[in-house]
C-alpha cells in the first residue's frame, strides 16, 4: 500500500507544522476519546458524524505508528488490508486499541508485561486498528485516505497556535543531520541537537529519557539505532575523535541498564576524520556521531 507510505509523510508533515507530537500517552488517550466518538455516532446512527470521527482515528492512529517509526504500508502488505472484504465491527476496533495500549502502558507508563507475555509491536496493533476503520468505511462509501487530506488542512488552520512546541526523539534535528551526514534510511531515534552552550555531560543527560524508553522498545518495534551528536571539527584529530566517543560511551553506560559485552548493543561511530571510503564516514565539518544500534 504505497498510498500509506504517503499517508505517513503528510501526517508527520503536518504534526511538525502544528509543533510537533503529542507525549505517546497523551496521543493514546486521544485514541481513546476518538475510538470513543465512533461509538457514540453508530450508537446515535449519524453518518456525518461517523465519517469524520473514523478520519479522526485514522490520523491520531498514524501519528503513534510515525513515534515508532512503523512502515504501515509493509504491515498492512501482511494483513493483506487492499484485498480485505470483511464486514467492519466496533468491538474489534477497541479490542485493537485496548492491545495498543497495553503495549504502549509497558513502553511508557507504569505497567510493565510480564515475562510470559508476548508482545504484538505497535505497529502491528494500529495496522490492525486501521483495517477495521477501512471495514467501517466501505458502508459509507468514504475514501479514508483521500479524506485525510482535507482533514490536515483543517488541523493546519484550526490548530497552528493551539499547542505548547513538543519534543520527540524522531523529530529531533540531530537525526537529520546524521542522515544528510551518511545518507542513513535507516528506522531511527535521535537526542536533541547538541546546544553548544551546556557541557558534554548536559547535552547527555538531556538525551537519556529517550534513550531509556529506546531501550524498552526498540527491539520490539524494529527501531535499528539512536543518534547523538556532537561537535568534532574536520581539522580535529582520529584521537580526538576517539576520545570524545569513549567519553559519550561512558556516560551513556553509567546512566544505563546496560551491559554491554552481554546485551544485543553496539556503539558506533561516525565522524568526518573517517575516510570516505570507510562505511563510518560522515561528511559533515562541525559534527560527528555516536550511534547505539540494536542487533
Amino acid at each position: 500500500m504505497e498510498q500509506m507510505k504517503i499517508l505517513q509523510q503528510k501526517v508527520d508533515a503536518t504534526i511538525r507544522s502544528l509543533g510537533g507530537y503529542f507525549r505517546p500517552l497523551s496521543g493514546l488517550a486521544r485514541l481513546t476519546e476518538e475510538i470513543g466518538e465512533v461509538g457514540e455516532a453508530l450508537e446515535q446512527r449519524d453518518q456525518e458524524a461517523l465519517r469524520s470521527e473514523l478520519v479522526d482515528v485514522l490520523m491520531i492512529s498514524t501519528c503513534l505508528a510515525n513515534q515508532y517509526v512503523t512502515d504501515l504500508a509493509v504491515q498492512h502488505e501482511t494483513l493483506g488490508t487492499v484485498n480485505d472484504d470483511q464486514d467492519g465491527s466496533f468491538y474489534r476496533l477497541v479490542h485493537e486499541a485496548g492491545q495498543v495500549a497495553r503495549v504502549m502502558n509497558g513502553y511508557e507508563g507504569d505497567k510493565p508485561p510480564k515475562a510470559k507475555d508476548t508482545i504484538v509491536p505497535i505497529g502491528h496493533s494500529i495496522a490492525r486498528l486501521q483495517r477495521e476503520l477501512f471495514r467501517l468505511a466501505r458502508p459509507l462509501q468514504l475514501d479514508l485516505l483521500s479524506e485525510i487530506d482535507r482533514t490536515n488542512e483543517k488541523n493546519l488552520k484550526r490548530d497552528k497556535t493551539r499547542f505548547a512546541l513538543t519534543r520527540d526523539p524522531i523529530t529531533e534535528k540531530t537525526i537529520d543531520h546524521f542522515r544528510s551526514a551518511t545518507g542513513s534510511e535507516a528506522r531511527l531515534w535521535g537526542a536533541p541537537a547538541y546546544e553548544e552552550d551546556q557541557t558534554l555531560k548536559e547535552n547527555m543527560e538531556t538525551a537519556l529519557p529517550s534513550l531509556r524508553r529506546f531501550l524498552r522498545c526498540a527491539t520490539i518495534e524494529g527501531i535499528e539505532a539512536f543518534v547523538f551528536e556532537a561537535p568534532m571539527e574536520r581539522s580535529r584529530s582520529l584521537v580526538e575523535v576517539k576520545e570524545l566517543a569513549d567519553e559519550m560511551g561512558r556516560l551513556i553506560k553509567e546512566r544505563t541498564p546496560l551491559d554491554f559485552k552481554d546485551s544485543p548493543y553496539r556503539l558506533e561511530v561516525f565522524a568526518p576524520q573517517l575516510g570516505p571510503v570507510s562505511p563510518y564516514h560522515a561528511e559533515d565539518d562541525y559534527r560527528m556521531f555516536l550511534v547505539f544500534y540494536v542487533d
